[in-house]
């Protein structure tokens, strides 16, 4: 089954390996990062999701390997009673790569009753991946209950989920995945919903809502869906596409919306917004979904694109909605990266309108980075980018596929994919602006 690491090897790893980036020995004038916690393996390793914050500031996580059986595991991260203390990491539930699930690459999503919601990129009963859910315990100590919500069979349904779920109103999960694997035209990824049973315990009902053809309406979706604002019937979502558009194969990617039906069971609308142009001032390759702004704008990023040299080196965009129905979105390129080593995750948007992400590599030591993008004093100015920490992929980290969130304070929480006191594991991290 390819992993988001294998299937980045078209971009920006592969680029890394073409070109040599030099290691400077300059000092960092970026924020002081500290390490909440470095993966041994045995707990975890390799997580390429961002975390997300429950209770108490309590993080919550995945790895894509490690654990018991080496096919990853769900974590929390407990922060300590006093100020300065050690993180406390407790593994939740450890991947077999059977039935259960085999590496997750997307964050989970916290339901009622602190529930934990989340999508395995392989694994399951045929071997395609799964949705599970992880219930707390009932008493304090005891073992976190998995279930397996559904199994990927490979076929319609589709295939190897890199994006984890959303939660509608009604409780139902709604998700992407990235492929199909039964032959015909329509290779190239769903959206799909879970509907949880009316009984207990009972068996959730998946539907697909949308086949994407790899044509012009896009294809291999590795975002998550974002529901739109005011909505008060079934949910209308956004989303990205990997590849896709009219561009020339495989394309360059898509934004898209997906509307609900008119009436129950007719077949939902998807809307290309924007097709990405690609070289030499566009982007191309958004790996992450969009996250919905002021005035209902679009904010995202692509892997690659850009006025960088080669393929270049990724972009931030926004998707401005027409002034009237029906008419185009208008996208501005707000920032493309000058060094190699794009942003695969989304950004985050702060109170104050900030903008907040990560990339790849790149960064001062081409390991990767956290940024931050201020936006004009004037309408139509330059955006600003701050480059806020530079990973060495040594004990701090490297190599961010996952978004950073924001805690208490603007205290900006995230993962890396390598690094830590082994060098090889990855790390938790929290930063402060």
């Amino acid at each position: 089954m390819p992993n988001r690491r294998q299937t980045l090897k078209l971009g920006g790893a592969l680029l890394m390996a073409l070109l040599e980036i030099p290691a400077y020995a300059a000092a960092q004038t970026s924020p002081i990062i500290r390490t909440l916690y470095d993966f041994a393996g045995n707990d975890g390793s390799e997580p390429v999701a961002a975390v997300v914050i429950g209770n108490g500031e309590v993080l919550y996580g995945t790895t894509y390997g490690g654990g018991t059986s080496g096919y990853g595991t769900v974590f929390s991260l407990t922060p300590p009673t006093s100020a300065g203390g050690a993180w406390t990491e407790t593994v939740l539930h450890n991947f077999t790569g059977g039935s259960d699930g085999a590496g997750p690459e997307a964050p989970v999503v916290i339901g009622g009753g602190g529930v934990l919601y989340g999508t395995t990129h392989g694994g399951g009963t045929s071997g395609y991946g799964t949705v599970f859910s992880l219930t707390p315990p009932t008493s304090p100590g005891d073992a976190w209950t998995e279930a397996v919500l559904y199994s990927f069979a490979g076929g319609s349904d589709g295939a190897y989920p890199f994006a984890g779920v959303v939660a509608g109103k009604s409780g139902a999960l709604y998700g992407t995945t990235y492929g199909r694997s039964d032959g015909g035209p329509l290779q190239s990824g769903t959206v799909f919903e879970l509907v949880p049973s009316a009984s207990p315990g009972g068996a959730w009902a998946e539907t697909v809502l949308y086949n994407f053809t790899g044509g012009s309406d896009g294809g291999n979706p590795m975002g998550s869906l974002v529901i739109g604002r005011g909505t008060t019937g079934p949910p209308v979502f956004y989303g990205t596409t990997s590849q896709g558009g009219s561009g020339a194969d495989p394309g360059n990617g898509t934004v898209f919306s997906l509307t609900p039906p008119a009436s129950p069971g007719g077949a939902w609308t998807e809307t290309v917004l924007y097709e990405f142009l690609g070289m030499p001032s566009d982007g191309l390759w958004p790996q992450a979904g969009v996250v919905i702004g002021q005035g209902g704008v679009l904010y995202g990023t692509t892997l690659m694109g850009g006025t960088g040299s080669l393929l270049g080196n990724g972009t931030v965009f926004s998707l401005t909605p027409p002034a009237s129905p029906g008419g185009s979105w208008t996208e501005t390129v707000l920032y493309s990266f000058t060094d190699l080593g794009g942003p695969n995750a989304a950004v985050v948007i702060a109170s104050s309108g900030v903008l907040y992400g990560t990339t790849i590599a790149g960064g001062t030591y081409g390991e990767g980075s956290v940024f931050s993008l201020t936006a004009p004093v004037s309408p139509g100015g330059a955006w600003t980018e701050t480059l806020l920490h530079s990973f060495t992929g040594y004990k701090d980290g490297g190599e961010l596929f996952g978004s950073v969130v924001i805690g208490k304070g603007g205290v900006l929480y995230g993962t890396t994919y390598i690094g830590g006191t082994s060098w090889r594991n990855g790390t938790a991290f929290a930063l402060k602006p």
